[in-house]
């Protein structure tokens, strides 16, 4: 369902967003037009502090919807987290995992710009 704006709501000093879906209009009893919204909750608008902290271990800071770096933070938390256990036989897994999670994003990185090349062309 497409949002129509994302509303910010303050509690408790932390900023919590919400996505707003305007589902149409009524009339209330009094005659007034009133629209109809539905908010949906996305999340705290910096970070969560309750699941970070059960992830402090390995150095996460779970951050909000808003946060467009946020995927490569967890990559390069988990990633430090792995070379500090020191495991010979667990870091060469997880390293070969890793090649081969790498040499897959060259790849849709090389058809992604294929096919941004083709449609200049159209």
């Amino acid at each position: 369902m497409q949002y129509s704006y994302i509303k910010r709501k303050v509690v408790g000093g932390r900023v919590y967003l919400y996505a707003v879906h305007y589902l149409g209009y009524r009339k209330d009893p009094s005659g007034k037009i009133r629209k109809i919204t539905r908010e949906c909750y996305l999340g705290p608008e910096d970070s969560y502090e309750y699941v970070t902290r059960m992830h402090d271990r390995e150095g996460l800071v779970l951050r909000g919807l808003t946060d467009h770096d946020r995927a490569i933070e967890y990559l390069n938390a988990l990633i430090n987290y792995i070379r500090s256990l020191r495991s010979p036989g667990l870091l060469e897994h997880i390293g070969r995992l890793l090649i081969e999670a790498g040499e897959s994003l060259v790849e849709a990185a090389k058809e992604y710009r294929k096919e941004c090349s083709g449609r200049e062309e159209d």
